[in-house]
């Protein structure tokens, strides 16, 4: 990447590949908060993990389509830093709320 234009639009490019995932993850999910309060139902946990694992693909085929049509990988390069962190932020509500429900013997009605 050359002068200070193309820097400004990988910059531009890395947020939007960012913004893809959080805004997916916000879409397709709900908060961490959400799963570490609620996660303790293996079934709902179960169900959360997978909306987890829709958005992280639908944010990278976005963040990859835009790295295709924008000529420039920065978007992907975004979009996955951005969603390593929100796996690893829900994954960890996820084993909280696992956590909490072998503590208290926890089991759906």
């Amino acid at each position: 990447m050359g002068g200070s234009g193309s820097k400004a639009i990988a910059g531009l490019s890395f947020l939007a590949g960012c913004y893809i995932a959080f805004d997916c993850q916000s879409t397709l999910n709900s908060s961490p908060w959400t799963h570490e309060t609620f996660g303790q139902d293996p079934e709902k946990a179960e169900s959360q993990q997978w909306y987890v694992r829709q958005s992280i693909m639908v944010s990278l085929a976005l963040a990859a389509t835009g790295s295709y049509l924008g000529r420039s990988y920065m978007p992907v390069v975004g979009c996955s830093i951005a969603n390593a962190y929100l796996w690893w932020i829900y994954r960890r509500s996820y084993n909280l709320a696992l956590a909490k429900s072998t503590e208290t013997d926890w089991a759906p009605a």
